[in-house]
Order: structure tokens, then sequence, then C-alpha cells
């Protein structure tokens, strides 16, 4: 059977394999070059898919999440107001609230960073694959 690159993309694209069709191309001119065992160029090739899926999944939930922005708590103003319980802010970052099906809650006076550390635990909770919604009064659910 002699198959090319081109008859391969089209299959590739009829199975939905687009982060493989992607990169296909570079892997074989990697594997060629270096003699990479055929499982192992294949399952790099797997992985290319998986992980296009993944930023996939991860930019719908996003869209969909009602976020205006992506905040993490590394470009957090901690000197702003260094009374923020910082451990805490981690904490509630690290989502373990969620997998002990609790509610997480973020109270203080106006201006202290509630909105940031809430968007920055969102967030975080999107990159691992949560569902988040923020209604339209702002406030996450």
């Amino acid at each position: 059977m002699n198959t090319t690159l081109p008859d391969i993309e089209r299959a590739l694209r009829l199975l939905r394999l687009s982060g493989v069709r992607d990169t296909l191309e570079t892997r074989v001119l990697q594997a060629q070059g270096t003699q990479q065992p055929f499982l192992e160029t294949f399952a790099l090739i797997l992985q290319d898919e998986l992980d296009r899926r993944q930023s996939r999944l991860i930019e719908r939930r996003y869209q969909q999440s009602g976020l205006e922005e992506k905040l993490t708590l590394a470009e957090f103003d901690w000197s702003f107001n260094p009374k923020i319980p910082r451990q805490a802010c981690f904490q509630l970052n690290a989502l373990k609230f969620i997998a002990a099906d609790e509610n997480g809650l973020v109270i203080g006076k106006p201006g202290t960073g509630k909105s940031h550390v809430a968007k920055t635990v969102a967030y975080q909770a999107i990159l691992q694959a949560h569902k988040v919604q923020v209604s339209r009064n702002r406030r996450l659910l």
C-alpha cells in the first residue's frame, strides 16, 4: 500500500484529528532525523492531539464563563493591600472546596482585591476543566 501524506491528512480531517494533522509532518521529520522508535513517535502524535483538545476545551469553557480576563494570583499586587490573607487566597485557588462540594467565599471591604481573587479562582477552575459561569450581576456561580 502506497499511502501519501495528503492521503493521511485527508483521513485525519475526516476523523477530526486536527491536532495530529497540524503536527504530523513535524513529528515524522523528527522521527526520521533521530531514528525514533515508531511507538515513541506515535505516542507523541497522540499527545499532540490530546493537548490540542485540552486547549480547545479550556478556551471554550473560558469563552462560555463570561470572565473578561484571565487572571492568576501570580499577577496579584500583594503590596496593594498587605492585610489580604495570602494563604487563604492560595487555598481557595487550590480548589479543594470544589472537590469537597463546598462553597468558596471571598468577603471584605470595597477595593481590597476580592474581585481579582475571585476571578483567579474562577480561571483556575476553568484550567482544571470545571465549568464556570459569571452571572449578569458579575457574581461567580
